[in-house]
Formats: structure tokens, C-alpha cells, sequence
């Protein structure tokens, strides 16, 4: 399925909104967030695993750790999906597409696409089906992400929703051999009104 956003993105407001994710700052995004009636959003940079809620984010944290042991970021070569098993349905693999403007989609969970009710596999990041502040505000989390080359964890609500209240976020860089950030794991947990993660029902 092709998703594209309904409307063309702001591309200013994205480098805008990453370069102020960079510097801790979400200030402007929040005031847009909130003239939507969204919730959010809250940024997070070197989260503990004790500091997160869902155990996929608990899990992938950790498992990114033990491959980085003292370096900045594990390789890219590194990910192994196999030894993700306990959160797959929850993972994205994204990667870095024209020096990092945007990020196309190696994997989309089947968590998230069943949630969200679309599959984003081998599109972009930028054609999210989703308004498109949601969509820049994901862009410039890639972004600035990459730039940093450090954990983020992200959270944000929705205007409304019936059973899904957030979604949390948590950005993992991966480096290439010149130490750059090229592909990023996140892991993209939707949760319910009492703070547990959704699982999809059969």
C-alpha cells in the first residue's frame, strides 16, 4: 500500500523542528502539536532502560548497549534481526537517504503496521500517512537522531483515539564506517490509555 501525506511538507519547518530536537528544544513543536489538540511532544536524549515504560524499549535498549560496548554507536553490520525477536513487531529499520534529508523504511513492523493500518516497507519516511506536522515532527526526529549519532525517546498523542493514547519512540543510531549514523532502529510502541503497550488483536 502506498501512503502519502495529504498535504506537501513544510521541508523549513522540518530542519526548523530538527535542529531544535538537537538542542533539547520542542518548544514551537508543542505549540503546533497543541493547536491540534495533540498531546506533546516530550524528548528524551540518553534514556536509561529503568526510564522507559514498554519492555520492546527496555529490550532494545539493552541489546543496543551490549553491541556498542565502549564505542559511540554499534555498526550497521551488526543488527541482527533474529536477536531482536521479543520486540519485532515493533521495530523500524530506517535508512539515511540523500546525506540524511530523509529516511527510507528496510522494515516496518507488523505491530505498528497493524495499528496504524498501513505498511510503510521500502517507502519513505516523508510519506507517512498522517497530518503533516505528525510527519515532519517523525522527519525531524530522524534527523536530528543522526546528527547527534546518540538515543532519543520521543512521545506524543494523538488529537484522538479510541484505544491507542501514545506513541512512545525510542531512536537508535547505527553507524557506517566513516562513524556516521546511517541507519536508525527504532522501536515504535503504541500504548494504551492505561499505559500498556497494544497488541493487536487476532
Amino acid at each position: 500500500m502506498t501512503a502519502a501525506p495529504a498535504d506537501p511538507l513544510d521541508w523549513q519547518r522540518v530542519e526548523r523542528w530538527a535542529a531544535a530536537i538537537a538542542a533539547d528544544n520542542p518548544a514551537e513543536m508543542r505549540e503546533v502539536f497543541a493547536a491540534a489538540g495533540a498531546r506533546g511532544p516530550e524528548l528524551r536524549w540518553g534514556p536509561s532502560v529503568d526510564s522507559l515504560g514498554a519492555p520492546q524499549h527496555q529490550f532494545l535498549l539493552r541489546y543496543w548497549s551490549d553491541l556498542r560496548g565502549a564505542r559511540r554507536m554499534p555498526h550497521v553490520n551488526e543488527i541482527d534481526a533474529m536477536e531482536m525477536r521479543p520486540a519485532l513487531g515493533y521495530v523500524n529499520l530506517l535508512e539515511a537517504v540523500e546525506d540524511g534529508r530523509d529516511f527510507r523504511y528496510r522494515v516496518f513492523g507488523s505491530t505498528v503496521a497493524s495499528v496504524s493500518g498501513f505498511d510503510l516497507t521500502g517507502q519513505l519516511a516523508s510519506q507517512l500517512k498522517a497530518s503533516p506536522y505528525i510527519v515532519e515532527f517523525g522527519v525531524a526526529v530522524y534527523r536530528a537522531a543522526r546528527r547527534r549519532g546518540e538515543v532519543l525517546v520521543t512521545e506524543h498523542g494523538p488529537p484522538t483515539a479510541v484505544y491507542t493514547s501514545s506513541w512512545h519512540r525510542l531512536v537508535l543510531p547505527f553507524g557506517d564506517d566513516r562513524g556516521e549514523a546511517a541507519r536508525l532502529l527504532v522501536g515504535m510502541v503504541p500504548m494504551t490509555h492505561d499505559g500498556r503497550p497494544v497488541i493487536p488483536r487476532l
